[in-house]
């Protein structure tokens, strides 16, 4: 399975999420990614 099915199949998922607890933690991971993310953009420019 290539990353775009797996992405896919994620959403699928997430769209069945009925508790907010659950989608408030998977943004929180989203979110904290990011910012990783950035930072380490910033560190490699």
């Amino acid at each position: 399975m290539d990353l775009q099915e797996r992405k896919i199949k994620f959403v699928q998922a997430f769209l069945k999420v009925e508790s907010e607890k659950v989608i408030s933690r998977l943004e929180k991971v989203l979110y904290d990614e990011q910012k990783i993310t950035a930072k380490k953009d910033l560190k490699t420019h």
